[in-house]
């Protein structure tokens, strides 16, 4: 027999009409009325009954969350409701079981985080507490539960490792704090309901970890880690247990992208790491980005000494007129390329007039003058407009309708994230959820919500334009720029030489075509005049040292020229001129991207160039953006298992890989360091996705072989061009080597077999004992049995960068601990190795150098790449460490002191700088250069 529905009283009735959903909300009050608060429809007072009917009608995640949680109406009374809670009585709450252990304390603050939130979602929906009283709450919980983790999960490390201590002024062993800075909406207490929480990590100093209180005479205890390595294991641990999904939920989702190098900086600095970085290296995003940092865990007071020291950086008492443009050009990206096509208006947050156009104007007004007017500076939105209008930097008129937008917007903002707790900016394009959020906003219909969304967007568009907005025409004005070819030549000449064409006949030949077209084809109108506006994009990309300008950082084109061939050749290859010149009108990013790659590298040129859609589909797809590892990259491998012709579908996808990788490098989506990681992770996949196409072929479930990579694949330093050294082991129960033999040819075969799509990857497998005369696959006990008793050092030596890449990891491990015995001299003569290692190494220098050329061979001239990798060599045989990567063995060498601190900072820095170079003149070719050009060459960028 069904359920009997509850009888609603008057109140609930009348409450349930006026509300947003009536529908939705009545029947999670019949739900909830099946369960053990059975008689919640009598129970509730009419506030409370206001305040749950807004709730339900406005978000699904919450009715949801109270279905499984039916005890949690107690927290939404309505003397709950009325006030908003203090920072320090979610303090209070969460102290109570703070102690009870690691894994009992996180789960309950999971469950004290979503029970909050439906506090703050019910008081925000009821119209208990407006925008900025909500965002403050929200940052205030996330404050405490970032505190909360970072106690349990310091707790955890220093049970285990010790503590952290640093050398003081006076030489003395001092604890060393460790702060954990909040950015963006975090850092401004501006959170949203499911917003990343933006992060940076700080500690003192550069130290040690100990168990026991150091003294003095700790000079002869033995560190358990070094600070650095300790606070990054403690970042590991805390924002691995901020971002678990568990069944008592997720915490915060962790971006930590806004750090110094991004992706590819460390996890943690420490201060005078920061400080170096941000005064060599700082950019105008970042000092924006800073803007909204505070401390939101860890030690407030090296919060503060943070905050202070990078004060100057973050707001300047000067800056240049081209800091506007930069800032504007950070927007117009945005929308070009992350607002997907059909959604600016829709979304509040990034399209036009939303309320990153609010954020970038008060930050902007704050930028220009809060280092000459200090009363500007503060992080949040809201109060910064108020002062820009009273120190007049603003208009009072302007700074309303600012102010009510966001407003607006954030609202707008809330209720579509607490719909279903997605992190969404985006309205809604279905009626019905349209109409749901007008009336959840206090609109009567969609109509009437779409006017107003209009008339705050257009309000905040107009400032915006007003104060940061480049406008495209006056890049290059009518008078500079000619809007035709007829008998302004002159003109076009005067143009071309500013912007440092050198063959100006050709290049404006080539530009006339471009517009045009060769004159065997028709162009229309609409094409014509979309290459008008594509040129100025390729202008504004080229030096103009005629307009006397300060020299920038902005990167510049460096051989327009070439740029222009290169654009002639991909536009008569596509074919369809009108198609492509609408396309790259609607995506500019595209049409900059190829610029860019036609300039840096003749070898990814050619290529996009044989396949045209190659990087449109790149950029389009958002594939661009992403950094893969081996895991994904295998994953995508294997999607082509059922492809009859396995060399044609791995050098497409390798191709395809490859250009990915180098746009990000080019563009400055990964830096060196990143983009040799990525290069490497792509190797490794091809090699363990080819194994497995042999073991598939012969029906072989598993692996009985493990690779192991040698060189710059065993020290995940590949860079374009790489051959991969390899060698190929087998267990010593083995007993059929010439089977896995013809494995391993096949492998080799698969990889390196020129088609008509080339090659996928070379390899060199002369490091295997006896080199091309020894066998291809052997034992593990045959090569300790030859390390042991016939190698020479020089094998020892690249045996120190052995790594397992693919095939059997009990093997590869096996392999692995083998190694680090082979390659440990700590017992021996350090002597007699450096003697070796030196004598060795003036070999290379005296036969691999070209003569007359040793200023040149960046590799193995004198002080070439070569000396830093015999450098990081010695240094790891000599003490026994297994580090296969040269920057990381230098590093490690300097924070030791291997190497004192004023030789390892410079061996770094120009062993970085000379890999720098090696990975620019290997991307232009895709060859191994290793020798400066004797004449400069424009296009080394």
């Amino acid at each position: 027999m069904p359920a009997r529905k509850p009888v609603l009283s008057a109140v609930w009735r009348k409450v349930i009409r006026s509300c947003a959903d009536p529908a939705r909300a009545r029947h999670v009050l019949e739900s909830l009325s099946a369960t053990e608060s059975a008689g919640l429809p009598g129970k509730a007072s009419p506030g409370q009954a206001r305040a749950l009917c807004a709730l339900f009608s406005g978000s699904q995640w919450a009715g949801d969350l109270l279905l499984k949680h039916p005890h949690w109406l107690a927290e939404l009374a309505e003397e709950r409701l009325a006030f908003p809670r203090r920072k320090e009585g979610l303090w209070r709450d969460v102290g109570r079981w703070l102690g009870e252990g690691f894994e009992p304390a996180l789960a309950k603050l999971r469950e004290f985080k979503q029970r909050e939130m439906l506090r703050i979602a019910a008081r925000d929906l009821a119209r208990l507490a407006d925008a900025q009283q909500t965002t403050l709450e929200i940052s205030h919980l996330a404050d405490v539960c970032l505190g909360a983790v970072l106690l349990l999960s310091l707790a955890q490390l220093q049970t285990r490792f010790g503590r952290a201590y640093h050398r003081d002024a006076e030489d003395n062993w001092s604890p060393t704090a460790f702060a954990v800075l909040g950015l963006g909406k975090l850092g401004g207490e501006e959170l949203n309901y499911s917003s990343d929480v933006d992060l940076m990590f700080v500690y003192t100093e550069e130290g040690s970890v100990f168990r026991e209180l150091p003294s003095k005479k700790a000079k002869t205890l033995r560190p358990v880690l070094s600070n650095h390595e300790f606070y990054k294991r403690l970042v590991q641990l805390f924002v691995a247990e901020l971002a678990r999904h568990t069944s008592e939920g997720m915490l915060y989702r962790i971006d930590l992208r806004l750090r110094p190098e991004g992706d590819a900086g460390p996890l943690v600095r420490s201060l005078a790491s920061y400080e170096s970085y941000y005064a060599q290296w700082g950019q105008t995003w970042e000092r924006m980005m800073l803007i909204k940092g505070r401390c939101v865990a860890g030690s407030e007071s090296l919060a503060g000494e943070f905050l202070e020291m990078i004060q100057p950086f973050r707001y300047p008492r000067s800056l240049n007129a081209g800091v506007l443009r930069e800032i504007a050009g950070m927007k117009e990206r945005t929308e070009n390329e992350i607002v997907r096509s059909g959604e600016m208006d829709r979304n509040v947050k990034l399209g036009r007039g939303g309320i990153r156009e609010i954020e970038f104007i008060a930050q902007t007004l704050q930028l220009l003058h809060a280092g000459r007017t200090p009363f500007l500076q503060g992080r949040q939105t809201l109060p910064a407009l108020l002062k820009l209008v009273e120190y007049k930097f603003l208009d009072s008129r302007e700074a309303d309708s600012l102010a009510r937008a966001y407003t607006f917007f954030r609202d707008v903002e809330h209720r579509l994230q607490m719909e279903n707790n997605l992190q969404t900016h985006t309205i809604p394009a279905d009626a019905k959820a349209r109409a749901r959020l007008a009336r959840l906003m206090g609109c009567p219909d969609a109509p009437a919500f779409e006017k107003l969304r209009a008339a705050h967007a257009a309000a905040v568009r107009k400032v915006y334009d007003k104060l940061l907005r480049l406008n495209q025409s006056a890049r290059q004005r009518p008078s500079e720029f000619p809007d035709q070819f007829d008998r302004r030549e002159s003109e076009w000449e005067q143009l071309l030489r500013q912007n440092s064409f050198n063959d100006v006949d050709r290049s404006f030949k080539l530009i006339y075509e471009f517009v045009n077209g060769p004159g065997y084809v028709h162009v229309s109108k609409r094409t014509v005049e979309l290459a008008f506006q594509l040129l100025p994009r390729l202008f504004a990309l080229c030096r103009n040292p005629a307009a006397g300008r300060t020299p920038s950082k902005r990167p510049v084109l460096s051989d327009p020229d070439r740029v222009m061939a290169r654009l002639d050749r991909f536009v008569s290859v596509y074919g369809a001129r009108a198609v492509l010149f609408e396309m790259w009108a609607a995506n500019p990013s595209v049409f900059e991207m190829l610029i860019w790659l036609f300039d840096r590298s003749e070898f990814l040129a050619e290529r996009s160039i044989r396949t045209p859609d190659l990087v449109e589909d790149l950029i389009l797809s958002g594939r661009l953006r992403r950094r893969k590892g081996t895991e994904e990259i295998l994953t995508e491998l294997r999607h082509g298992h059922r492809d009859v012709d396995q060399k044609r579908w791995l050098r497409k996808y390798h191709q395809t890989e490859l250009m990915r990788i180098g746009l990000r490098e080019i563009i400055g989506l990964a830096d060196l360091q990143q983009h040799e990681e990525e290069l490497t992770a792509l190797a490794e996949s091809c090699l363990q996705y080819v194994l497995e196409v042999a073991l598939r072929k012969r029906r072989l479930k598993s692996s009985s072989l493990a690779i192991i990579g040698l060189g710059k694949l065993g020290g995940r330093e590949l860079n374009y061009g790489s051959d991969l050294d390899i060698t190929f082991v087998a267990p010593d129960a083995a007993r059929d080597l010439p089977k896995l033999q013809q494995i391993a040819v096949e492998v080799i075969d698969l990889l390196t077999a020129t088609t008509e799509l080339g090659s996928a990857f070379q390899l060199d497998a002369r490091l295997r004992p006896d080199g091309e005369k020894g066998l291809l696959v052997n034992t593990i006990g045959a090569y300790e049995e030859y390390y042991r008793q016939r190698a020479q050092l020089w094998e020892l030596q690249a045996l120190s960068r052995a790594r397992p890449v693919a095939g059997n990891p009990g093997l590869g491990e096996q392999f692995g601990k083998l190694v680090s015995k082979l390659t440990d001299f700590s017992a021996k003569s350090s002597g007699v190795l450096k003697a070796e290692i030196a004598r060795m190494r003036r070999r290379i220098e005296k036969e691999r150098t070209p003569p007359g050329q040793d200023a040149l061979a960046i590799k193995t001239g004198s002080g070439g790449l070569i000396d830093a990798e015999f450098i990081a060599q010695t240094i790891c045989l000599e003490r026994g460490w297994r580090e296969p990567n040269t920057l990381r063995a230098l590093e490690r060498a300097h924070a030791t002191g291997a190497l004192s601190k004023a030789d390892g900072a410079a061996l770094i820095e120009n062993y970085r700088h000379l890999r720098r170079i090696e990975a620019i003149l290997r991307r232009w070719s895709y060859e191994g250069e290793t020798v400066l050009p004797a004449e400069p060459a424009p296009y080394y960028r």
